[in-house]
């Protein structure tokens, strides 16, 4: 793969984590902006999730009035009786659905070693969907940052520890989290952003775990 290239792909897919991070927030007048963002750059990194999400979501997005986004994503995530789609991914890995579990505490200390702290005003678990995905995205700005070609040991260190952190969290909860989104909402906007999510979370995974196997098969040779 050309350097410009992969520069790119990794930048969107920055990008990518980045907005649908946002769209695990409180839904605010941004929320249109941020929809077509993502579907512009899913798009050009993941046509999959871009045929769940493109046209009909943001149509959608469009016709009903902020406040039923608002009552619905607390009718989700939020309660106050009952969670219909925790969004914390200690309730998937550490059972008995259950927050702040060893899980949360792995979380945390990933967080830790990147040099990163949980703000006093994310009021949510460590481990809350939005926390996570935004995670990936800061190590991705990090390879970005500290990038010295294709294929070096640095680049690969850093997509190593992408794809470990999604084979250990997020990667790991995101199917059962999205299932009880589509099985849960009333409302189709929430439906598709949960598939879409799904969707580019594997297939990033996949695309990680065959980036790092060839370019360890690579240093190999050398």
């Amino acid at each position: 793969m050309e350097a410009k290239m992969f520069v790119r792909q990794e930048a969107r897919r920055s990008d990518i984590y980045k907005l649908l991070a946002g769209c695990y927030y409180p839904p605010n007048e941004a929320l249109s902006g941020k929809l077509d963002d993502l579907v512009e750059k899913l798009g050009l990194v993941c046509p999959h999730a871009h045929q769940v999400i493109d046209g009909s979501c943001q149509q959608i997005l469009k016709a009903d009035n902020l406040e039923d986004f608002e009552v619905e994503y607390a009718r989700l995530f939020i309660g106050p009786y009952e969670l219909l789609a925790p969004p914390y991914g200690s309730v998937y890995l550490d059972g008995q659905k259950r927050t702040m579990g060893e899980s949360t505490l792995d979380v945390v200390k990933r967080y830790a070693v990147a040099g990163l702290a949980i703000d006093e005003e994310f009021k949510n678990p460590p481990d809350h969907v939005a926390a996570e995905l935004e995670f990936m995205h800061v190590l991705i700005t990090d390879e970005l940052n500290n990038l010295y070609g294709w294929g070096t040991e640095r680049t690969t260190k850093c997509l190593e520890q992408q794809l470990d952190f999604l084979e250990c969290h997020l990667g790991q909860w995101i199917d059962a989290f999205a299932g009880l989104v589509v099985q849960e909402t009333q409302m189709p906007y929430f439906r598709h952003l949960a598939a879409a999510t799904q969707q580019f979370v594997r297939e990033d995974m996949q695309r990680l775990s065959e980036t790092v196997a060839d370019l360890n098969t690579r240093s190999e040779t050398i």
